[in-house]
């Protein structure tokens, strides 16, 4: 089960910290939402790897991000099986524009 991802901005917001946005290797994926002073997953990007989940649980010592099955995503998906074996295509809504 492919797992990404997913802030509570309930959590989040308390701290303020952002260090899982400086942490994730992945361009424009974890951000930051200066308006609700909390972090977001761009969905469509994660690649599941968990730096963020490590570095707020061990280094920030909070506990705002989880990882959730990519079907539980808040924003949903759709996937669909395509070309060579073990691939999978991955939209949201938001790519769908």
């Amino acid at each position: 089960m492919y797992r990404i991802a997913q802030v509570d901005p309930a959590k989040c917001s308390a701290t303020n910290c952002r260090l899982c946005t400086l942490y994730c290797p992945e361009p424009n994926t974890l951000l930051y939402d200066e308006e609700r002073k909390t972090a977001f997953v761009a969905i469509d990007r994660c690649k599941g790897c968990g730096a963020c989940l490590r570095v707020c649980t061990d280094i920030a010592k909070r506990s705002c991000i989880k990882m959730v099955p990519v079907e539980e995503a808040q924003g949903g998906f759709e996937m669909s099986k395509y070309g060579l074996p073990g691939r999978v295509r991955v939209s949201s809504p938001a790519m769908r524009g």
